[in-house]
């Protein structure tokens, strides 16, 4: 069975962005550029089987042309400075944009083991093209001094993915699937930041600097048939390493250089983050149930739940900056999990299908709280001076994770230290600790938790 395919994409980009403060005249910015990239993709694919093996392999074709001139400009050209920066597309030098041409081959292996059972392994190479911000932006001040550039001869990120699993057929109701994957992925973007003798010049520029890598297993147990009921629950154990090449600062002053050379720059640290979810639909046959005319009021209904929940990310409080593995991914936020819902109805009116339906997301109304709750970074050390922490002392210590909140309606009370155990206080602080009086909420209410429970109704109309 063999199978091929082109695919031929042109943008036309007339970008027009600008952010206007009429108080401070210094945070006003703009982005304005028109260009026309264009990609192209071919892939060729062949099926083959072989003693009840079965393989596709492929071959794939990627091309893009940033199609715009590049402005040549030295690290810190002063065409970059106040008063410059608007000068840039009539007075810097340009060369023509190199356009990226990429081959990722594909491989997937299927092996029956039994009537009911298979392994199987997939390979593969997958390219992503930066996006037009990475590549076209030339971000400017009102006085035009530029603090962002884009870079149009950025590379593809490129993704080699492979993974092994190991499928079960379970009483012709359930497939029970187990795979562990790995995937590398290196020229991911990143900013670099370059900054002159006297500050003058100082912007970031795109570069494909880093890389990640991710390591996981995951178990699914789906049940496709099923007349009243379907769904799946699945459970990934994954694992993140990433980190850059080189540097992301570059200071034209050499001691400022070697002052952000003599830092700790690490790769980041892996911390697992598992999550979990699960589906359970609920649905009546298309013929259940009485008709009225045209009607079948108990029949096509479709009762749908899906839960999510995934450990909370790491992160590092380190408010005395002190240098050490010890303060690196040191807290950790609080777990998230939210559950939707989706109820829907068919009607089948011969020529026309009509369907009713309402989502509601995060049906349980569960709190999570968002870090831009915070008004500044100071607000957010008050929050997290205010948590009990494992290296804490006293009623002070505790296990407290970021995203631990007290309610609106509780008045902020702090715990007292009480190195005497007086029993007063040590009533009172059990008290704060019960009802989280003792945590300093972020200062901008509205913004603290941003997933309230919205519900949303539609039709869709098929002819």
């Amino acid at each position: 069975e063999f199978k091929t395919g082109i695919h031929f994409v042109f943008n036309d980009f007339d970008v027009r962005s600008s952010t206007n403060n009429w108080g401070m005249t210094t945070w006003n910015r703009a982005q304005i550029y028109r260009v026309k990239p264009y990609r192209i993709g071919a892939y060729i694919q062949d099926k083959i089987e072989y003693e009840g093996m079965i393989a596709n392999i492929g071959l794939r074709l990627d091309y893009s042309n940033s199609n715009r001139e590049n402005y040549v400009l030295d690290d810190f050209d002063v065409l970059l400075k106040e008063g410059n920066g608007y000068t840039i597309e009539d007075s810097a030098k340009t060369e023509a944009s190199k356009p990226i041409m990429k081959l990722s081959p594909r491989l997937g292996i299927s092996h029956p083991i039994t009537e009911n059972s298979k392994l199987y392994f997939n390979y593969g190479h997958f390219q992503t093209e930066p996006s037009s911000t990475y590549r076209f932006r030339i971000q400017r001040e009102y006085s035009g001094k530029v603090t962002s550039i884009g870079n149009p001869n950025l590379e593809y990120e490129r993704t080699i993915a492979y993974e092994v699993g190991y499928s079960h057929n379970l009483f012709d109701q359930y497939l029970l699937n187990i795979a562990g994957y790995y995937k590398d992925i290196t020229n991911q973007i990143g900013w670099i930041t370059y900054t002159n003798l006297n500050n003058s010049v100082v912007y970031s520029r795109s570069s494909n600097n880093f890389y990640e890598d991710i390591r996981g297993l995951e178990i699914t147990l789906d049940k496709r048939k099923g007349t009243w009921i379907t769904g799946f629950v699945n459970y990934t154990y994954m694992v993140e390493t990433s980190g850059y090449f080189g540097l992301l600062r570059y200071y034209q002053n050499p001691n400022d250089q070697r002052d952000y050379e003599s830092r700790n720059i690490y790769q980041e640290r892996p911390e697992p983050r598992p999550y979990l979810r699960a589906n359970l639909v609920f649905k009546t046959p298309v013929d259940y149930g009485p008709s009225i005319g045209l009607i079948k009021p108990l029949a096509d209904w479709n009762i749908s739940f899906l839960f999510n929940w995934k450990a909370g990310a790491y992160d590092t409080y380190n408010p005395d900056n002190i240098l050490g593995a010890g303060v690196i991914n040191n807290v950790q936020w609080m777990d998230t999990y939210f559950l939707d819902l989706r109820i829907s109805k068919m009607f089948d009116l011969k020529r026309i299908r009509v369907q009713f339906y309402a989502d509601v997301d995060n049906l349980l109304n569960t709190k999570f709280l968002s870090y831009t709750g915070f008004s500044d970074y100071y607000d957010y050390l008050d929050y997290m001076e205010s948590l009990r922490h494992p290296w804490d002392e006293g009623d002070f210590k505790g296990n407290d994770r970021i995203g631990v909140y007290r309610d609106w309606d509780v008045e902020y009370d702090p715990i007292v230290a009480n190195p005497d155990n007086d029993p007063v206080i040590a009533a009172e602080n059990k008290r704060r600790i019960e009802t989280k009086s003792y945590i300093d909420m972020p200062n901008i209410q509205s913004l603290t938790f941003l997933n309230p429970r919205m519900i949303h109704f539609g039709v869709r109309i098929s002819f």
